[in-house]
């Protein structure tokens, strides 16, 4: 048992890609992947952990000392976040 604030994904990601990719060849033609861009979005008290999608921002995750933060309808995980406002 794992007791982390990293998500489950970044844990076991090598070990899933490794079990995926021995267990399937890639096809002719096939596009790779393409690289998703991360970004930490700074609060006062904590940050925001957040993927861009498009023009926008979708909130991933939160870490903050205020409790306020989490309650806060803007920075629910799936909210999008526009930074040029």
């Amino acid at each position: 048992m794992l007791y982390t604030v990293v998500p489950l994904e970044r844990i076991y990601s090598y070990r899933t890609e490794s079990i995926l990719g021995s267990s399937r060849q890639k096809e002719e033609g096939e596009k790779e992947d393409t690289a998703v861009e991360y970004k930490d979005i700074t609060l006062k008290h904590g940050r925001i952990h957040a993927r861009r999608d498009g023009e926008n921002y979708v909130v991933e995750g939160i870490n903050s000392t205020d409790m306020g933060d989490y309650l806060n309808k803007d920075y629910m995980p799936g909210a999008a976040i526009n930074l040029n406002k």
